[in-house]
């Protein structure tokens, strides 16, 4: 009977060593995104519609007047929205809207890709 427990005792504590060492780590964000490049080049409009169709257009859409004519809900209103300049303030928070409304900042990397994408004069594809 000793032996049956002591048995019982040892797989016990090999299987919780294995779980705990192989479970959660102490990773912060930094150390895990230290190696991601953020691609900016030869960004079209396609490449950012996640962004603008899955966050910006659910506020911002045709025919939403209370938003200052802002509308982001197809690449024609995408550009002619970003030539008002309140897009990249609001985006980048240094305006007086910040936006997404009510959520978190949208990524340095997203905001770089939308940036490079207006420096190079917003190509659709």
């Amino acid at each position: 009977m000793k032996l049956i427990k002591y048995l019982v005792f040892i797989v016990f504590f090999v299987s919780f060593g294995l779980i705990y060492s192989t479970s959660c780590t102490f990773d912060n964000e930094e150390d895990l995104l230290k190696n991601f490049i953020c691609d900016t080049n030869d960004i079209v409009y396609n490449d950012l519609t996640y962004i603008f169709t899955d966050i910006c257009s659910v506020c911002h859409k045709e025919g939403d007047t209370e938003r200052l004519g802002i509308e982001m809900d197809s690449y024609l209103s995408v550009k002619a929205s970003m030539n008002t300049g309140l897009v990249l303030q609001a985006i980048n928070h240094t305006g007086p809207y910040k936006m997404p409304f009510q959520q978190a900042k949208l990524s340095d990397c997203d905001i770089d890709k939308i940036e490079a994408w207006v420096n190079a004069d917003m190509p659709e594809n």
